[in-house]
């Protein structure tokens, strides 16, 4: 194959750099994973490949030295091996070349087009021509991609192919283009070759295919909601009409069901679209993980800031807790000497536009609400690195997190004090048009002297204003969304109120008033899963019937039915009367009744009054 190298210079072991090390980095990892590091060792001595040249997958290696390393490679995993590389492709240290295309790519195609019109950033013997064609069964995309030796120096091309090696080769390319989907935490795309070369010169045409993501805009021959609406309506309508005898009934039936089966189509579109954009974004951080890290970046952006002095003023002390994109230090004014809170984002985050502008947003909604029970915020600066730093007030105690995961529940006579407080910081933040959003156990502090904080405004969103645009960032956490947020529909201060429900009724009784270990379920759930009362939840725990009320209205799946605002809710808890209840609980009270189980129910009761009647119990053996 012909290089496209113009100057003389030297030659290296091996032949020309061609070819990028990412072709050969999945396979190589796989190896390892499955028969250890001595295999990976011992393959590379029989190709005659030096090791330090495939570590780095951003490195080049010459087409003779590819095509050794993949005929020991098939030995071991088979020629289909090397066109499934499956989760391998994602893998942390295998990203470091998809940098650059996943700043800009938003869908798989975009994977494709990056790759014709960037082919030079993998190989440097051949160039990538990209013809998009029609959906096939109106439920897939389709492109045919064309391999194109250059043949800018044809007098260096070999007089003929190297039949097995340019095979594997091939399946090695058709592996690659496999694997872009995946990306997406879609199935791997079906790659056929539809010509093979006779002569080096011979171009080699592939055909890909894949389903989309949900909700990317093509027209599938059938869509979701479609099917789930047939099905809701078919199912129903017999069941109905069968039963009774009667058409007209099972004509109503089946438009209910189809209503049902339509609703339930839009939601499952909805949160198929959402996991992609999740497995993208983490996809995406990863590999901007890995560019630092072969760039030498990231050891001294992720270095312990400890004896460190910020902007000239702030002396890092011990690491109070980190997370995936942020590390929190202790800090003291060198100045003044008191004591505040460092938030540091790290490693590629620091270099993301995206985390970096949702620190900014954080900071801006604190300091905008000025309230007693909002952390406030004192600074916001940059480090020489470029890592972005957020001063905060240091506080002291624990989040209601950690209580709930030390005591498992919470008493009552402690609880609505702690609740009231949070309600006057989501009243403060409402009267600015700022909705938290991702309101949970973890972003409520209690801290020591009685009083309670509310934390991390990054995903606020002022309702007034436009929402961070960044793809692949999904506001919320599950298990604390309100039906409007599950749906991505508009969310408003009332929205706030159903995730405080939620948080409330699991500080009370143990346990999540709707959960699920699948997500997709899970969002369904709060779709149309009516609560156990709380009570009946817990009949073991003094909960008072007036709390139990005020916490169910919260979480109504209907806005108009919750609470007006923080201030009517926090107006409604102060009505409870705590008199005599306890503070806490023995030791060992643990986070469900210990002889009663109670179920929740569906939307699907035929009455309004059996949806707000309290569910049976149920009786379960522990």
């Amino acid at each position: 194959m012909a290089t496209t190298t113009a100057t003389s210079a030297p030659r290296r072991q091996g032949g020309k750099e061609e070819l990028r090390a990412s072709l050969l980095k999945t396979y190589l990892l796989r190896i390892r994973a499955e028969r250890g590091e001595p295999a990976v060792r011992e393959l590379l001595a029989r190709a005659g490949v030096d090791g330090s040249q495939v570590d780095n997958e951003r490195g080049w290696l010459s087409s003779d030295t590819t095509k050794r390393a993949l005929r020991e490679i098939a030995d071991i995993l088979g020629e289909d091996g090397l066109r499934h590389r499956g989760s391998w492709a994602i893998h942390s240290e295998a990203l470091g070349t998809h940098v650059r295309m996943l700043r800009v790519a938003k869908e798989p195609i975009d994977a494709y087009r990056y790759l014709a019109q960037n082919a030079k950033e993998t190989t440097r013997v051949a160039h990538w021509e990209l013809e998009e064609l029609p959906a096939p069964n109106k439920s897939e995309l389709e492109v045919r991609l064309t391999y194109r030796p250059r043949t800018d120096n044809i007098d260096e091309l070999p007089d003929s192919l190297d039949g097995p090696g340019e095979d594997l080769l091939s399946a090695a390319r058709e592996g690659d283009l496999a694997s872009f989907p995946v990306i997406w935490g879609l199935a791997e795309a079906r790659v056929t070759r539809e010509t093979a070369p006779e002569t080096p010169s011979d171009p080699t045409v592939y055909r890909v295919r894949w389903s989309p993501v949900a909700g990317s805009g093509i027209t599938v021959k059938v869509p979701a909601p479609v099917l789930g609406a047939s099905a809701g309506a078919a199912g129903l309508g017999v069941l109905v009409g069968a039963a009774a005898q009667a058409p007209l009934a099972g004509l109503a039936a089946a438009l209910l069901g189809g209503g049902l089966g339509f609703g339930a189509g839009v939601v499952y579109r909805r949160l198929e679209r959402e996991r992609a954009e999740r497995t993208f974004e983490r996809n995406r951080i990863a590999a901007l993980e890995r560019g630092l890290e072969l760039r030498g970046d990231l050891t001294s952006m992720q270095g312990d800031l400890t004896g460190a002095v910020l902007g000239g003023k702030y002396r890092i002390g011990r690491k109070l807790g980190s997370g995936g994109i942020g590390v929190v230090y202790a800090a003291e004014h060198t100045t003044l000497g008191h004591e505040v809170a460092v938030k540091v984002l790290r490693g590629a985050a620091a270099r993301d536009g995206s985390e970096i502008a949702r620190l900014r947003r954080e900071a801006y909604i604190q300091v905008s609400i000025e309230h007693p029970n909002v952390v406030r915020v004192f600074d916001l600066d940059q480090m020489p690195d470029g890592s972005i730093y957020l001063v905060m007030e240091r506080l002291v105690g624990r989040s209601l997190a950690d209580k709930l995961s030390r005591e498992n529940v919470i008493a009552p006579g402690f609880a609505v004090p702690v609740f009231v407080q949070v309600c006057r910081a989501l009243y403060a933040a409402h009267k600015k048009n700022i909705v938290h959003r991702d309101l949970k156990p973890g972003n409520i502090f209690l801290c020591d002297d009685g009083s309670v904080k509310v934390l991390d405004f990054g995903m606020g969103k002022l309702t007034t204003a436009e929402a961070l645009t960044q793809q692949g960032y999904t506001l919320g956490t599950p298990e604390y969304m309100a039906p409007e947020q599950c749906i991505g529909g508009a969310v408003e201060a009332r929205t706030d109120l159903y995730a405080f429900g939620v948080l409330m009724y699991e500080a009370l009784t143990g346990e999540l008033p709707i959960n699920s270990p699948n997500r997709r379920d899970l969002l369904d759930l709060h779709q149309r899963m009516i609560p156990a009362h709380m009570r009946m939840k817990r009949p073991d725990l003094p909960i008072p019937e007036s709390l139990d009320a005020v916490i169910m209205r919260c979480l109504k799946k209907r806005v108009s039915e919750r609470p007006k605002s923080a201030l009517e809710l926090e107006e409604s808890l102060a009505t409870v009367d705590v008199g005599g209840l306890p503070m806490s609980y023995p030791m060992g009270t643990g986070r469900r009744a210990p002889t009663k189980v109670v179920r929740s129910r569906p939307i699907d009761a035929p009455t309004e009054s059996s949806i707000e009647a309290p569910p049976r119990v149920e009786s379960d053996e522990e």
